[in-house]
This record gives structure tokens, C-alpha cells and sequence, in this order.
């Protein structure tokens, strides 16, 4: 119940009240309100006196009764709006209680241990028809009004086919059917379904069906491939024809830049052939300039030679100069020439800083040259500042 109606209520009640006060609060006429003034004459002295009627108390009944009805009705306001929440939560939770799920039970009257509800109706000559059919092919075939049979009011005629002994005889009998839908197996004691199946002819023919569309699914395939085929083919002819285009473009262009790489060249070529003719030119002039310079040195190249060979036949001091180069890491070799035109001595050292280093190494040789002289390869190097005859040999380096 919603609040609103709570309001509404409450309203009414408060209309209620007020209209009862508003009648406790109108005066209640009375008979004889008035006092009435009596005369009444007396023996004694005869004189007239004044006495008052009885007032009349019925209008007392009234305002106890209004008072127990006011009282009825408040008590009455004030119950129903404090228990008026616990009405609607009694209210809410009628409504909010699920519905139990329907199961359908059937009521059968019948010997054996199942039938098998094979199609339903509308129409009741459609059931009888689809009976009549089955029972002269030889199948024990009935029909029955759902409400008739069961628990359920849904206006249906069944048809079923049956009784039977066990779920296998059924089956045999259901294998024959030429039913498309599901089948129902129902149990007779219990009214209650045992399990859905189907029947072999329509699995069979299901199985046709689906064959059927698989061949023509696949008939389809075939013929899109075969268009796709068709148009892959067309794409490929016309890119074999684009391609042979371009291929023609490209070859007359590489023609045309042969051509003008052939026409550069041999600009180039009679360029480098002007330039060469004269250079040629130009190099005859040096050579005839240089004609007279060239006898004459010749002529000073007779005169050195005859002062060399002069040269060779006395003697001079010999002295030695030393360099050290460095091959790979901690390895090197000295290579000590001299003036007398003797052979260039060479020595490889390993192992440099374990022998003292490069200048140890200058150090030893120039000490055993000075002091000693060496013989290398049948050569006799004199000591340093020693008198030689200038070497007469070809050998150009002996090692130490």
C-alpha cells in the first residue's frame, strides 16, 4: 500500500473527528428551558409565590453518547496509523511471494507403462485425423482434451500413440513414425514425463535434409569459387596487361636515358680527348723546354756519379741512428740504419717492459755498437765513428 493511501486515510479520519466535534459543540435544544413561574395559592396567608419547574437532564444521554463514539473513532485513527506500515509489509510480502513452477501431471487411465504423446491439436478433426491415419497403418492410436487428462487448462487435444510395456517397445513403435517434432514418453502410474526422443524416420529425414542443404551450401561454394576464380583471373590478366604496359613504358625510358647517357658520354669523351690533345700539347712544350734542362742535368748526374764511385773507394766514419716501433701490445722492433751505406740492421723484441722498456732495449744496442761493433749475415759493422770503406753490397737488411 503506498503512502499516499496512508495519507488519504488519515484525512478521512480527521474529517471524521472534526464533524463529530463540530456536532458535540452545536447546542442541544431542551423542552422547557425557560422557567416557568407558578402561582400557587395557600390557605395561610394567600400570598403569591414563586416556584421553579424541574429542569429536564435528557440531553446528558446525547453528549455520552457523542463521547464514546469520539472516543471509538480516535482510538480507532490512532491503531490504524501506527499498524499501518506492518499492513502494507504484510501486503508487500503477499504480493512479492514467488509463484511455485507449473509441472505438468497427467491423470490417465490406462493399462501398460507409457504412451507417447506424438502431436497436439487445436482442432479436434485434426487429432481424429491424424489417428484415423496412424490406425490403418497399424499403430494403436488415441487422442484426449488436455484439461480432461491433466492438470493443465490449455485447450489441446493429444495425440498419442499406446499403451506399451516398456520404453523400448515404445520406441520400435516410435522409430516408425513419420513425425518431425519431439515426442513425448509418459508415464502411466505417475503421470509424469519419462524422457523426450524421436522418431528414426525423422532423424533419418533430417539427415537427408541436412545432406541436402550441405550439397547445396557446397554447390554454392563451388560456384563462388568458381566466380571468384573467374574474376582472380581477370585481375591477374589485367595486371599481366597493366604490368606489360608498364614494362614497355619502362623499357622505352631506359632506351631514352641510354640515349642521353650515350649522348653525354660522348660529349664527355671529346671533352676528355680536347683535353688530353691538349695536355699533349701542352706537356710537348714542357718536354721541348725542359730538353736543354734535362741534358744538363744528365751531365750532372755523370759527375756525381764519377764523385759517388770516388766516394765508395774511401773510407768514412760510420755512425748509427736508432728507431723503435711499436707492433701489437707490450711488442715492438729497432731498426738501426747508418751513413756508410751498410745494410739496415732490425730487431724484434717481445715482452718489452719485462726487458726494461724501448729505451733499455736503444740503450744495449747503441752500447754493443759503440764498444764492439756485430757481424750479421757475414757483414762486419765497425764500431761508431769507426773508418769504413762505404758498402759495395745489394743486401738492404740483415736481422740482429
Amino acid at each position: 500500500m503506498s503512502d499516499k493511501t496512508n495519507d488519504e486515510k488519515l484525512r478521512i479520519l480527521q474529517e471524521r473527528l472534526a464533524q463529530i466535534k463540530q456536532k458535540q459543540e452545536t447546542p442541544v435544544p431542551t423542552r422547557n428551558q425557560r422557567e416557568e413561574v407558578i402561582e400557587i395559592a395557600t390557605p395561610q396567608d394567600e400570598v403569591p409565590q414563586k416556584e421553579r419547574n424541574p429542569m429536564s437532564f435528557g440531553w446528558v444521554k446525547y453528549v455520552v453518547i457523542i463521547g464514546v463514539v469520539i472516543g471509538v473513532v480516535g482510538f480507532g485513527s490512532f491503531y490504524a496509523y501506527n499498524n499501518i506500515d506492518s499492513f502494507n509489509l504484510t501486503l508487500s510480502e503477499e504480493i512479492t511471494e514467488e509463484p511455485k513452477e507449473f509441472v505438468l501431471e497427467y491423470n490417465l487411465n490406462l493399462k501398460g507403462d507409457n504412451i507417447s504423446i506424438i502431436s497436439s491439436f487445436e482442432d479436434e478433426n485434426s487429432a481424429k485425423a491424424m489417428v484415423n491415419n496412424l490406425k490403418v497403418k497399424g499403430f494403436e492410436c488415441y487422442y484426449f482434451f488436455l484439461p480432461d487428462k491433466s492438470n493443465s487448462t490449455e485447450e489441446l487435444y493429444k495425440v498419442y500413440i499406446g499403451p506399451y510395456e516398456n520404453e523400448k517397445e515404445s520406441q520400435q513403435w516410435i522409430d516408425n513414425l513419420d513425425v518431425e517434432n519431439e515426442i513425448s514418453i509418459i508415464h502411466i502410474q505417475t503421470g509424469v514425463l519419462k524422457k523426450k526422443t524421436r522418431s528414426k524416420l525423422a532423424i533419418i529425414k533430417e539427415k537427408k535434409e541436412a545432406e541436402k542443404k550441405r550439397k547445396k551450401e557446397q554447390k554454392e561454394k563451388l560456384a563462388k569459387e568458381n566466380e571468384e576464380k573467374i574474376i582472380k583471373e581477370k585481375l591477374q590478366k589485367e595486371k599481366a596487361r597493366i604490368a606489360k604496359e608498364n614494362a614497355i613504358k619502362e623499357e622505352k625510358e631506359r632506351e631514352r636515358l641510354a640515349e642521353e647517357k650515350l649522348k653525354k658520354e660522348k660529349i664527355e669523351e671529346n671533352k676528355i680527348e680536347k683535353e688530353k690533345l691538349a695536355k699533349e700539347i701542352e706537356e710537348k712544350e714542357i718536354l721541348n723546354l725542359d730538353k736543354e734542362k734535362l741534358k744538363k742535368e744528365i751531365e750532372e748526374l755523370e759527375r756525381n756519379k764519377k764523385e759517388l764511385i770516388i766516394l765508395k773507394n774511401s773510407e768514412i766514419k760510420i755512425n748509427y741512428f736508432f728507431e723503435f716501433t711499436n707492433t701489437i701490445e707490450n711488442e715492438g722492433y729497432l731498426v738501426i740504419s747508418n751513413n756508410a751505406g751498410f745494410p739496415k740492421i732490425q730487431q724484434n723484441f717481445t715482452n718489452i717492459s719485462s726487458q726494461g722498456g724501448q729505451k733499455i732495449l736503444i740503450k744495449k744496442a747503441k752500447e754493443e755498437l759503440e764498444n764492439f761493433g756485430v757481424t750479421l749475415d757475414n757483414i762486419y759493422f765497425e764500431k761508431t765513428n769507426t773508418l769504413t770503406l762505404y758498402y759495395p753490397g745489394d743486401i738492404a737488411l740483415v736481422y740482429w
